[in-house]
């Protein structure tokens, strides 16, 4: 079967290596020119970790990131609540994975190019829409000098991503994402590494937390990259949601600047990020 994918984010190349495993013949299109690693870090809980096992990819995604050896639960004040061991150290078969979001959507895309080909990701095709008939399939597709593609297959997979042109031709009313109450703001940063070197933190509560935990083992300074995120209640955005919108600490970091543990310093890994982004 021909398979046509757009998008080659992490759950379209995930879709391309599956299916390309189960025999089927598959190009992914993808709008950018280039496939560059956005965004910050990501957490892969161990049955998303045994499905990228199915595909051969967890030492690759290891060599990347951490194995996660626990979740905690902290007060704003740093005092512990709760915790529980994670992924294998919890007793599951597969890992818990952190590493950044640009490294893993990097090993799978390094996977597509071996096993399907270089000439199966093509880069610069925003999908514009698509026709079906007899049986078959036509994805329309325009690059950034203006021309047009038609692409015949059996099956159209589209992974375009929140503001999915496909999502938007399907549902017509659908309307924006709803507002869920809260802005993250995220970022990396170096720093010395925190509890065990693989604990996974939240503290504080609803209205106001901060999420913490290191996604690449100890650099020859010692030092780990560490992800963090900054949730605060807000009641209204106004902004459209984009996931690489910089952030501005003078947003957010005044509510945290108390946050000095001991064990972690969260003001000071803020002011020592690496870049700082907005979301929604």
């Amino acid at each position: 079967m021909q398979v046509i994918v757009v998008g080659a984010g992490i759950g379209g190349l995930a879709a391309a290596l599956a299916l390309h495993a189960s025999g089927h013949e598959v190009t992914v299109f993808e709008s950018t020119p280039t496939i560059l690693p956005l965004g910050v870090g990501i957490n892969l809980l161990p049955n998303a970790v045994e499905v990228l096992g199915e595909l051969g990819l967890v030492d690759a995604l290891l060599a990347h990131g951490v194995a996660t050896r626990e979740m905690l639960y902290f007060n704003r004040f740093g005092q512990r609540i709760w915790g529980e061991p994670r992924g294998r150290f919890a007793g599951h078969a597969a890992p818990q994975i952190s590493l950044h979001r640009g490294a893993l959507q990097g090993v799978l895309f390094d996977a597509v190019v071996e096993r399907l080909g270089p000439d199966r990701v093509i880069c610069d095709r925003r999908f514009m829409d698509h026709e079906e008939g007899g049986g078959r399939i036509v994805a329309r597709f325009l690059d950034r000098a203006g021309a047009a593609w038609e692409v015949p297959a059996d099956l159209l997979i589209c992974a375009d991503g929140i503001h999915s042109a496909a999502r938007a031709r399907l549902y017509p009313d659908e309307g924006p994402p709803i507002y869920g109450g809260h802005i993250l703001w995220r970022g990396t940063s170096l720093a010395a590494p925190f509890l065990t070197g693989a604990s996974m933190v939240i503290a504080g509560h609803r209205d106001q937390k901060f999420v913490i935990y290191p996604i690449s083992p100890p650099g020859p300074d010692g030092r780990q990259r560490i992800n963090w995120a900054a949730d605060l209640a807000v009641a209204k955005n106004l902004r459209r949601e984009d996931w690489n919108r910089p952030g501005d600490p003078a947003e957010f970091l005044p509510r945290f600047e108390a946050w000095r543990f001991g064990w972690l310093d969260v003001p000071g890994l803020v002011r020592d990020a690496e870049a700082i982004y907005e979301f929604p």
